[in-house]
């Protein structure tokens, strides 16, 4: 799901060939589930709401049959036709519903979602979330006494789910400057591109981009360049940063720049100048794209129909593998420099509802052999971090330092009796590159038997990718965050797993609030909105040659008439 407003009828609509990453980096084997410690709900019904595709089936099965409890699982397509359906329903229809980070933030509010003890009902996914991630959570607030103060944290309300960024996915080759001109938002304003571009029919995703654009030197706009000059003093305060204490107050400040502008229609007094400021761009915007679109975007860039499209991660990688596996197609994707939306997922619990059973599925959901085994299919970006979750990204994508306590594949599977070619797995120890060429488990890279060292220039490795800080406070003891991915690989790998300098330069949109219903007017004249100017042109010219037609007829007419006239009166004299 993303936070959308309007008729996204896929929000996160995934399918199975979420889980097929591209031609040469398929996943190995997803290590063996771990069934749930000893509980027991033998005749409890479950009622999940969630949205479409957004969950591999097999786990509800799996949840099931461990814990002897029945799922009744309901979805929904966007937010708002959530939040719709569920205040229609009566206290108790409900156990777990999956919404959007301003949901949860507006479900909260008004009271309709009870607060979560993670530590104690939840200490699966307390345990296993990543702190950098679920931080952001904790950093969002709603005000639950209605005393205009946000002073209640996400994180007592919800358990996050999946993540990701807002950004552009291109084709690289489209023009000579594409992959320089994707780092602003401007490239969707640039006449170069007219007709090449397809938005996001998203209410909210579609205002970040117009708000950010804004600010960041628009010639649309009348306001300061806000965001450009906070980046120049912060990329300077980076390079001149002299301990990692500093280094994490800068990219605080910097955050919060790019948070203030995001904020500005929730906490501008007279919101509606903001709204207007967007609405000017956005009108601007339109001349300049091929279209809106709900889902074909992701693939209509595969497909060539367009080259660049205003994305959620999540799609991206769908896009980036399928171009490549269907085509051979290189496909890319920018979060622009002036800054974008971050953007979570996380399950809340209803009023009246059975929170044993709920937590016990959030708990489920999160366990670590589970969450890769969905993240394999969704192919979103799982809260969860663990050894799992981390071989398999780094299979996908490249490899890893060697780690003893996981197993390791050669290019050989056996599936129903027969041999099936798949790629080997990589690994990386003692600064050298090796490829498994029979199956192991606890043997050195540097045993012949089972390893062969390769060249990683041959072999297409690039520089080394640090992910640590998500990763290294869950796993294994002895293990860093480092993947070394393949170069074809890298802009996927940054994709699904964002660095910590884009992480900086994106902020979490709360809530519209109070002006919510302001942005949806201006919205849907947007949608509407259709440049008269050369209709009236065409009137113009149409009625000016129907005019001059008439008066011509009425002269020729009046011609005509005088010369019979006076030819009649001659006649006479004659």
């Amino acid at each position: 799901m993303k936070h959308t407003l309007l008729l996204l009828t896929s929000v996160f609509v995934c399918s199975l060939s979420y889980g097929i990453k591209s031609e040469n980096h398929l996943p190995s084997v997803i290590p063996e589930k771990k069934a749930l410690n000893d509980l027991n709900y033998e005749g409890r019904t479950l009622t999940i709401y969630n949205s479409s595709d957004y969950i591999d089936e097999d786990l509800i099965a799996d949840f099931e049959e461990q814990t002897g409890a029945k799922v009744n699982y309901y979805t929904f397509d966007t937010n708002e036709t959530m939040y719709n359906q569920f205040t229609l329903q009566p206290e108790g229809t409900y156990d777990l519903v999956c919404t959007s980070d301003y949901m949860i933030q507006r479900m909260v509010r008004e009271g309709l979602v009870e607060p979560i003890d993670l530590e104690k009902e939840c200490p699966i996914y307390d345990q296993y979330a990543s702190p950098t991630v679920r931080g952001k959570l904790k950093a969002m607030y709603a005000d639950t006494d209605q005393d205009g103060i946000k002073d209640t944290s996400l994180d007592e309300y919800s358990a996050g789910y999946m993540w990701g960024t807002l950004g552009i996915i291109y084709d690289p080759y489209c023009s000579d400057t594409i992959q320089e001109d994707v780092k602003s938002w401007n490239v969707f304003w640039d006449e170069q591109y007219q007709n090449l571009i397809s938005i996001k029919n998203s209410m909210r995703d579609t205002f970040t981009v117009g708000l950010l654009h804004a600010y960041s030197g628009s010639p649309f706009s009348a306001v300061e360049d806000v965001l450009n000059p906070a980046r120049e003093k912060y990329l300077f305060e980076v390079e001149n940063a002299k301990n990692e204490e500093d280094l994490e107050k800068i990219r605080e400040n910097y955050n919060q720049v790019i948070q203030n502008i995001l904020d500005l229609v929730i906490t501008e007094e007279n919101y509606q100048e903001v709204i207007h400021l967007v609405n000017n761009e956005l009108v601007e915007l339109k001349k300049n794209i091929f279209g809106f679109e709900v889902d074909s975007g992701k693939n209509d860039i595969v497909t060539g129909k367009i080259k660049m499209n205003l994305a959620w991660s999540g799609d991206a990688v769908y896009s980036i593998d399928t171009a490549m596996e269907q085509q051979g197609k290189v496909l890319e994707y920018s979060v622009p420099e002036e800054g974008s939306n971050i953007w979570y997922d996380g399950w809340v619990l209803p009023k009246k509802a059975d929170r044993a059973l709920a937590c016990a599925f959030i708990d489920f959901i999160s366990d670590p052999t589970n969450a890769a085994q969905n993240m394999d299919y969704i192919g979103y970006t799982p809260f969860i971090t663990s050894d799992d979750v981390f071989n398999m990204t780094s299979d996908w994508y490249g490899c890893a330092d060697y780690f003893e306590g996981r197993e390791y594949y050669d290019s050989i599977e056996i599936e129903d009796g027969e041999e099936i070619e798949t790629d080997p797995s990589y690994v990386h120890y003692d600064d050298k590159f090796y490829v498994c060429i029979k199956d192991s488990i606890g043997h050195l890279p540097t045993d012949e038997e089972y390893f062969e060292e390769i060249d990683p220039e041959e072999e297409g490795f690039g520089e080394p990718y640090d992910l640590s800080f998500l990763f290294q406070s869950n796993l294994t003891e002895g293990r860093n965050g480092i993947i070394y991915p393949f170069e074809e690989s890298y802009n996927s790998l940054k994709t699904q797993y964002p660095d910590m300098e884009t992480i900086t330069r994106c902020a979490v949109m709360n809530d519209f609030e109070e002006a919510n219903n302001d942005v949806v007017i201006m919205w849907g004249q947007i949608r509407a909105y259709t440049n008269m100017l050369p209709y009236y042109i065409f009137l113009g010219a149409t009625a000016g040659i129907v005019l001059t037609f008439l008066i011509y007829r009425i002269v020729k007419k009046h011609v005509s008439s005088r010369n019979k006239r006076l030819l009649s009166e001659k006649n006479k004299e004659k």
